[in-house]
């Protein structure tokens, strides 16, 4: 994984991922990162790949 532990913040997430501006992208990001945590961790509510970076963003794990 070339970008783990890289921190990425919500507009940066957001615009990589829809191609446009990421005006109060929070909650539409919220939401995608607890359906892909549903998908790869065995435990959601305390992940250990996909983190929240608090005031920041998120970033992946090894």
């Amino acid at each position: 994984m070339t970008n783990a532990g890289r921190v990425f913040s919500i507009n940066e997430i957001y615009e990589r991922v829809w191609k446009e501006p990421g005006y109060n992208a929070e909650n539409t990001v919220a939401v995608h990162i607890r359906k892909i945590r549903e998908k790869i961790e065995i435990d959601p509510k305390n992940p250990r790949y996909l983190k929240v970076v608090w005031g920041i963003g998120y970033k992946m794990e090894k």
